[in-house]
């Protein structure tokens, strides 16, 4: 098991405890169903990646999380990966198209796990390189 912290936010359990059980064998998962408690919890323990819904209690709730992460400076380089299915919802034209976005890349409801995984590393070898290429 690596020592990456692997946080998902959704408020569906089923979808929220899928993401989990895909990735508890390799990652350190801490699993939310709010917005509200997932941002309580990072100020202690802060991730190594953001597994993150859109749609919670409110359209664009996922959205409003990401730029509140982007507004603390210690959060800023924790990547989040969207796992949503708003792409394939009425709602896809409320998302904002005009502005910068504090996400890495998008996985779409219902997602396979090998694919989720294969993202999850994808996404995280990236960001060892900045930090590499930073230091």
């Amino acid at each position: 098991m690596s020592n990456y912290a692997i946080f998902v936010v959704d408020d569906e359990t089923v979808a929220r405890e899928g993401v989990a059980l895909a990735l508890q064998k390799e990652y350190r998962v801490r699993a939310f169903e709010s917005a509200e408690t997932f941002l309580a919890a990072i100020d202690d323990d802060p991730p190594d990646l953001v597994l993150l819904d859109v749609m919670m209690d409110w359209v664009l709730e996922g959205v409003t999380v990401s730029q509140e992460m982007m507004s603390r400076r210690e959060l800023r380089r924790v990547p989040i990966i969207m796992v949503t299915s708003i792409r394939a919802s009425e709602y896809l034209g409320l998302f904002p198209q005009d502005q910068y976005l504090h996400i890495d890349s998008w996985l779409d409801k219902p997602c396979a796990p090998d694919k989720l995984v294969s993202e999850v590393e994808k996404t995280l070898a990236r960001h060892d390189k900045y930090r590499q290429d930073a230091a």
